[in-house]
C-alpha cells in the first residue's frame, strides 16, 4: 500500500456511468459486511500470528487460516497437489557481527561498525568486495536520457565502488524528474541496477543532504529484519547505506569536499569524480532456505465461453514479523498493512459465492506471501501458474482498506495506464462516488510499483490498486491529509499498526463493497481491459500473447 500516500488532493468530478438500477452494482456492493471484515482482522492482526513474516510460525498460521476460509466458502483450490497452498521457495540471510567493512584513505584505514556506521541493503554470499577497491562519486547515480541527465557520463566505474546521494536533482518543474514528487530514478533499487549495469562491483548510498539521526533511526529499523529473496533470484552486488556522520570522511581529501558538493547540488552543477578512498567488505551471514505459501482459490465464471479467462484479486498476507522493540513491543502486526486487505479479499470471495450469478469470467483469489520483500509471492505465481498469461485479463490488488473515516472519492493507482481506470469511473459513478485522478495527488514514492499490482503489470496483465481519496465525510481535506500523514509517520511499519489503533470498519466495508462491485464489473464484461497506447507494459502483453501455442 502503503508504499503510498503523502500528499495533496485537487478535487475532480467523476465520470458517471450507467445507473446502479441498470448494472445492479449497488446491490452487489452491499453483499460485504463490516462484521465479516472485523472477524478476519481480529485473527490476522493478533499478536498470536506474530506479524506474519514469511517462513515463520505466524506466517504459516496465517496461510492456514486463509486456506481454511477458502475451503469453507467452497472456492476451487489452485495450489500445489490440489491444495490451496502454492509453496514459494525463498532464501533468507541475516548479517552477523563478523561482517567487516573497511575504508582506506591515503593509507589510513578505518573499520566501520554494522548498524552504527552502515546498513546492508543486500546480504548473502554475493555480498563481497574482498580487497580494497577504488571508490567513485557519481552524484545521484542516475542515467535519465529523457532529461539529458547522466551521472556516469564522465567517469568509469568498471570494477569500482559507485557512491551516490539518496534522492534525485531538485526540480520545481513537473516535467523534469516529476518536480517535487519522487520519480523512479530516486529509488535505491534503480540506482543499484544502474551501477551494476555500468560495471560497478558495489554501491554505497549516502544520506540525503542535511539528513540526521532521525533519518538514520528510521532506516536502521527498516533494515533490522532478515533479508528475504527468491531462492533462484539474480545475484546482486554489495549495496549499503552510510551513516550521515561517516560521509564527510569520503570527501575530506577529495578534489571537492562535501561543502563544495552540497553547493554544486544547490546550483544544479553536481559532477562525478574519483574519491581518494578504497573500500573492502567481507560478510558473515546466517543463511537458510525455506518454503512460504501463496494461498490461491478460484470462483468459476458463469459464461462457458469466458470462464477460462480470469480476473485476479490479490492481497498480500505477509508482514514484517518480530523486530526491534518500540516502547516494549516487538511484534509488527501489520493490521492495516495488510490484514485489513486480506480480510477484504476474503469478504469479497464470500460475497461472490452468495450471488445468484457469478460474473462471466472466473475469479482467482491470490493471497500472496513476501510482498514486503519485493512482490516475491505474486511474481512466483505468475511464473508458475497453470493459466496462460493472456488468459489473465486483469488484476485488482487490495493493499489496505479505508480505516480512518468514510469517504466520497476513490483513486485508481495505475488506472491511467489501462482501460481499468475508465472501468473504475463507471463503477464508482454507479455507487455515487467521485474518482480523483492519481496525477492530482502527491502520492508517496512509486505508488504503482510498490505492491503486487506491479508484478502483474510487468507480466503484461492490466492491473490497478483502488484506494480511498481524501474527500472524507466529516473531515476537511487538509485535516484528512494530515491524519493520514500522521498515521504513516507514527504507525506504518511499526508495532503500532496493531489492533489497539482506532479502526472504522464501516469505512472499510464501503471500500470493500466498491472493490467487490468493481471486480464483478470487470469480470462480467465481454471485452477485456487493454493497456493504453504507449504504456511500457503493453509490449510485454503482446509478447505473452505471441507466446501462446494456440
Amino acid at each position: 500500500m502503503m508504499k503510498l500516500l503523502a500528499g495533496m488532493l485537487a478535487l475532480a468530478a467523476a465520470t458517471v456511468a450507467p445507473g446502479a438500477e441498470e448494472t445492479g452494482l449497488a446491490g452487489v456492493a452491499t453483499r460485504v459486511t463490516a462484521d465479516g471484515i472485523r472477524r478476519h482482522v481480529m485473527v490476522l492482526g493478533s499478536d498470536a500470528l506474530e506479524g506474519r513474516a514469511p517462513g515463520t510460525r505466524g506466517g504459516d498460521r496465517a496461510a492456514g487460516y486463509i486456506a481454511d476460509e477458502l475451503r469453507r466458502l467452497g472456492l476451487k483450490p489452485m495450489g500445489d497437489g490440489g491444495s490451496y497452498l502454492q509453496q514459494v521457495p525463498l532464501l533468507v540471510s541475516r548479517p552477523l557481527p563478523g561482517c567487516r567493512l573497511t575504508l582506506s584513505s591515503l593509507g589510513d584505514e578505518r573499520e566501520l561498525i554494522l548498524g552504527d556506521d552502515y546498513l546492508l541493503v543486500t546480504t548473502g554470499e554475493q555480498t563481497l568486495v574482498p580487497s580494497l577497491t577504488p571508490v567513485v562519486f557519481v552524484g545521484y547515480g542516475i542515467v535519465a536520457p529523457e532529461f539529458d541527465y547522466n551521472d556516469y557520463a564522465d567517469v568509469d566505474v568498471r570494477g569500482k565502488v559507485a557512491v551516490f546521494f539518496d534522492g534525485e536533482p531538485s526540480s520545481g518543474d513537473p516535467g523534469y524528474f516529476r518536480g517535487d514528487e519522487p520519480s523512479v530514478y530516486s529509488s535505491i533499487e534503480t540506482k543499484q541496477r544502474t551501477a551494476l549495469s555500468r560495471g560497478a562491483v558495489a554501491s554505497v548510498l549516502l544520506p540525503p543532504i542535511g539528513a540526521g539521526e532521525t533519518w538514520w533511526t528510521s532506516r536502521r529499523r527498516g533494515y533490522a529484519f532478515e533479508h528475504i529473496t527468491a531462492a533462484a533470484g539474480v545475484p546482486r552486488h554489495l549495496s549499503l547505506i552510510l551513516h550521515p556522520s561517516v560521509v564527510p570522511a569520503l570527501f575530506s581529501e577529495a578534489l571537492f569536499d562535501l561543502v563544495a558538493v552540497v553547493e554544486m547540488d544547490r546550483t544544479h552543477t553536481i559532477r562525478s569524480f574519483h574519491l581518494p578512498v578504497q573500500l573492502s567488505f567481507t560478510g558473515d551471514f546466517d543463511t537458510r532456505s525455506f518454503l512460504a505459501p501463496n494461498v490461491v482459490g478460484v470462483v468459476e465464471g458463469s459464461d462457458p465461453r469466458l470462464r477460462d479467462t480470469f480476473v485476479v484479486v490479490t492481497a498480500h498476507y505477509d508482514h514484517l514479523g518480530i523486530g526491534p522493540e518500540i516502547e516494549g513491543d516487538p511484534i509488527y502486526n501489520g493490521v492495516v498493512d495488510n490484514a485489513l486487505g486480506v480480510a477484504g479479499g476474503l469478504e469479497i470471495a464470500r460475497a461472490v459465492m452468495t450471488l445468484d450469478r457469478t460474473p462471466r469470467r472466473s475469479l482467482i483469489f491470490l493471497f500472496s506471501t513476501a510482498e514486503e520483500e519485493g512482490n516475491l509471492g505474486s511474481s512466483y505465481f505468475l511464473d508458475h501458474t497453470s493459466v496462460p498469461l493472456p488468459h489473465l485479463v486483469a488484476n485488482v490488488n487490495i493493499d489496505g482498506l479505508a480505516f480512518l473515516e468514510d469517504f466520497d472519492d476513490v483513486v485508481g493507482i495505475g488506472g491511467e495506464l489501462s482501460d481499468l481506470g475508465r472501468f473504475l469511473e463507471e463503477t464508482a459513478g454507479a455507487l455515487g462516488l467521485a474518482v480523483t485522478p492519481s496525477s492530482e495527488i502527491m502520492w508517496n514514492h512509486e505508488a504503482f510499483t510498490r505492491s503486487d499490482q506491479a508484478a502483474f503489470a510487468e507480466a503484461g496483465v492490466p492491473s490497478i490498486l483502488v484506494s480511498e481519496g481524501f474527500r472524507w465525510s466529516q473531515t476537511p481535506f487538509s485535516e484528512a491529509v494530515h491524519r493520514m500523514w500522521l498515521w504513516f509517520e507514527t504507525r506504518y511499519h511499526t508495532p503500532f499498526d496493531d489492533l489497539d489503533q482506532p479502526l472504522d470498519f464501516e469505512a472499510s466495508r464501503r471500500h470493500c463493497g466498491l472493490t467487490l462491485a468493481f471486480v464483478y464489473a470487470v469480470a462480467d464484461r465481454r471485452t477485456a481491459p487493454q493497456w493504453k497506447p504507449g504504456s511500457s507494459f503493453a509490449y510485454q502483453r503482446l509478447l505473452s500473447m505471441a507466446g501462446q501455442d494456440d
